[in-house]
């Protein structure tokens, strides 16, 4: 069994990208999150080329665009995240734009080909007029022993932009056939809402075994301190080849979750409240089927609801932290914190 929660590594870190200037910023910081979490010299220069590269391939083909950074655990190494998103022209040609001596910009066009070269894991989504998303990984040092696969998940979890720190947490949850994923928006913002939504997520950390009704019933009471929060709670099969595979939902306030596949999608139900306060009714839990390939998304509303991942060709089949960071970019409200947790279940196409 595995918990993920790290309090201090909750919230991407955010760089916009509009100026040369703005890309050496990015570069720097990523450089000290990569020393603080143990990189060596080598692969720290290697995560700064990539984060150069990225930022001026934002300002050469999108003119702006933003670059999001988190951390990763991983047993007992750690990773550093990185996603590129921009809402220009896309690529027409996402094979030839990995090979030396491509380029529409007139440039080199050898730092895709090096991004590709440098990074220990990438993933790539564009369409034409629909901008691109890119995610790159580096890890600290090599896996250690084969680890057994599992659900693959992306999370975006940003502050609104004035305050330092989110009023959202999330935290997941892995057994040997479900994965639990828990998401929290502390009521307001700032740093009394922040609390709030880490010690919903704390309770996930303690008893991510537990029925979904006890889990918010510990919350509720773990919140009753604090000014209380939205809770979602969504308990999906580790591998898509179960049999009957459902996902079970249980929300209390304004955490979305939904179940999308290429053809379909099904929302579940969040009943009204806030926990710690007035989530007095007994919690409801709510089910619906677990297709091959689906994905399931839960967000803050800090993300409209009026989105269609039918809206972007294959995406829904690439890594869900593009799915993730491209819901982030085109419905984020952008006046209130922002979560959205994307996984897909281990043997789906990816």
């Amino acid at each position: 069994m595995e918990t993920v929660l790290k309090e201090s590594m909750a919230a991407q870190q955010r760089f916009e990208i509009a100026e040369a200037s703005q890309i050496a910023f990015a570069r720097r910081a990523a450089g000290e999150l990569a020393r603080g979490l143990g990189f060596d010299e080598t692969v720290a220069g290697e995560l700064a080329i990539v984060v150069t590269e990225l930022g001026t391939n934002l300002l050469k083909h999108a003119q702006h665009g933003e670059v999001l950074v988190r951390p990763l655990i991983d047993g007992a190494r750690y990773g550093i995240e990185v996603l590129s998103i921009d809402s220009g022209p896309g690529i027409r040609d996402l094979y030839r734009c990995f090979e030396d001596g491509y380029t529409t910009a007139g440039s080199p066009g050898t730092g895709m080909g090096a991004i590709q070269r440098l990074s220990d894991e990438l993933d790539l989504w564009s369409a034409p007029a629909l901008g691109t998303v890119l995610r790159a990984v580096f890890w600290n040092k090599p896996a250690t022993a084969e680890r057994a696969s599992g659900v693959t998940y992306g999370v975006v979890n940003l502050p609104l932009q004035t305050e330092t720190v989110s009023g959202d947490a999330w935290s997941c949850h892995a057994s040997a056939d479900t994965f639990t994923v828990l998401v929290a928006d502390g009521l307001g913002h700032g740093p009394q809402a922040n609390v709030a939504a880490i010690e919903a997520a704390k309770v996930l950390a303690q008893d991510g075994d537990a029925p979904l009704e006890r889990i918010m019933d510990l919350a509720n009471d773990a919140l009753r301190p604090t000014r209380g929060a939205a809770v979602g709670i969504a308990r999906m099969p580790t591998f898509s080849s179960a049999m009957d595979a459902r996902v079970v939902f249980a929300g209390i306030g304004n955490i979305a979750a939904s179940v999308w596949t290429d053809s379909s999608h099904k929302h579940l139900v969040s009943h009204s409240g806030i926990v710690g306060h007035s989530a007095a009714r007994r919690t409801q839990t709510f089910d619906v089927p677990y297709p091959p390939n689906a994905l399931v998304v839960l967000h803050s509303d800090g993300l409209t609801s009026r989105w269609d991942l039918a809206r972007y060709p294959g995406l829904s089949l690439r890594h869900p932290s593009l799915v993730a960071a491209v819901l982030y970019r085109d419905f984020a409200r952008g006046r209130d914190d922002v979560t959205v947790f994307v996984a897909r279940a281990a043997g789906a196409v990816a």
